[in-house]
């Protein structure tokens, strides 16, 4: 004949976890401090293991059924409640070195928006352009125009007090040498070593007029191109 065994902790582990989550809940949504509110309410632990094992005994009075303490639960409920205070009195010491949660995303650099904009560059009297690597995505058109257009957007990630910064150097990271041979010169270098902002993307569409020339002999990158405007385009210079 086999002995019931009840595991004391299992039932109050379960409770104390809930509490817990409803406490930090509610710290969160109001101004309780949970740390005071844990450590001024941390005796419950041990009324809800009295209250367990009670009701066992007046549950299962009379039957052959012998109590062992979940040891593994209780020691549970114990590191939870640690950690908890740990990470509360973490978010406490950064709310005290930050005015709000922007300079938190600011400090570890979390960009949670975008700054975009739209340009459009008609080169006149040019014959030919030259593009270097530094655009993301890149596609060539022909056009019956009389000079090459260049159509280009950029977007930057940014959190809240880099989106001035990044709105101001958004017309910086395309740059056009005008001439009977220009150059466009992505300028994604001055970003290389600024940490206030985050990815940029350029995406590009040059309109390519009959009798002009594009040299992508600079260009490292994948680009889409108009089959009828191929012999148009130089890719290796000698």
């Amino acid at each position: 004949m086999f002995m019931n065994r009840w595991r004391v902790g299992s039932i109050s582990m379960g409770l104390i976890l809930m509490a817990v989550g409803v406490i930090m809940l509610v710290s969160l949504i109001t101004k309780i401090d949970m740390l005071v509110t844990i450590t001024t309410l941390w005796p419950i632990i041990m009324i809800c293991l009295g209250i367990e094992i009670l009701l066992f005994l007046f549950i299962k009075k009379g039957d052959d059924t012998k109590i062992k303490y979940d040891i593994l639960s209780i020691l549970f409920i114990g590191f939870i409640l640690v950690i908890s205070v740990i990470f509360y009195a973490a978010t406490s010491i950064m709310s005290a070195l930050f005015d709000s949660r922007e300079d938190v995303r600011d400090a570890f650099r979390i960009f949670n928006d975008t700054v975009y904009s739209e340009f459009s560059v008609e080169l006149e009297g040019t014959d030919e352009l030259v593009a270097f690597h530094g655009v993301n995505s890149l596609k060539v058109l022909s056009t019956t125009e009389k000079n090459i257009r260049v159509d280009y957007n950029i977007s930057i990630a940014v959190n809240s007090s880099s989106r001035e910064y990044a709105e101001s150097m958004l017309d910086k990271l395309v740059k056009f040498e005008m001439g009977e041979r220009a150059y466009m010169l992505p300028g994604t270098h001055i970003f290389t070593h600024n940490l206030r902002t985050g990815y940029s993307f350029v995406n590009c569409v040059i309109y390519l007029p009959p009798g002009k020339m594009l040299d992508m002999s600079q260009f490292r990158g994948h680009f889409e191109y108009d089959s009828t405007i191929e012999e148009q385009i130089i890719r290796h210079r000698m």
